[in-house]
């Protein structure tokens, strides 16, 4: 009788054990699908054609529903923006991993992860210097739709002083 109190103890500890690491499972795994994996290529796709419609579905739905934007709006920025550099050749500036030109002037891109958080910026998207600057979130564990872009900045430097300046801006900065 022994034996069999103990087998039942056994039983049930390991029951709960059970329950407490799948439990435990399935919330790490609901927190893995509120993350971004960031793809330069997908970004700098959609921006360099001036596609609305793909670069819509990366951004932050929360911040969209938050400031009344639309898809419409994003293409009215986009087509404010003057991007030239669309080549094979700026294609590969705006998603590679090395770094390229000079630290004060830089050509490809930067792209920084810092924690749930990102900036990613392409350099050159003009002969005159212009930029594109993004930031957003790329990890929320509460709410998958506050992952994507926040805020798209197009940026020109100033001939005369050689200072970016923007001049169209996109959604909010994230909080």
């Amino acid at each position: 009788m022994r034996k069999k109190r103990t087998g039942l103890l056994i039983s049930s500890v390991m029951l709960m054990v059970l329950s407490v690491v799948m439990a435990g499972g399935c919330s790490i795994l609901d927190k893995a699908g509120n993350r971004w994996d960031f793809d330069r290529e997908e970004v700098a796709k959609a921006i360099v054609k001036k596609d609305a419609e793909d670069l819509y579905d990366l951004m932050s739905p929360y911040m969209l529903e938050d400031n009344d934007l639309t898809e419409d709006d994003l293409q009215e920025f986009l087509d404010k923006c003057d991007i030239e550099n669309t080549s094979s050749k700026d294609m590969d500036r705006y998603t590679s991993s090395k770094f390229l030109g000079d630290p004060s002037d830089p050509e490809g891109n930067s792209y920084r992860p810092d924690g749930d958080k990102f900036i990613y910026t392409m350099y050159y998207v003009n002969d005159d210097g212009a930029r594109i600057f993004l930031s957003g979130i790329l990890y929320d564990s509460k709410d998958k739709d506050k992952v994507g872009i926040y805020y798209i900045e197009y940026l020109e430097k100033d001939p005369e002083t050689g200072k970016y300046k923007t001049v169209e801006e996109f959604g909010e900065r994230e909080r």
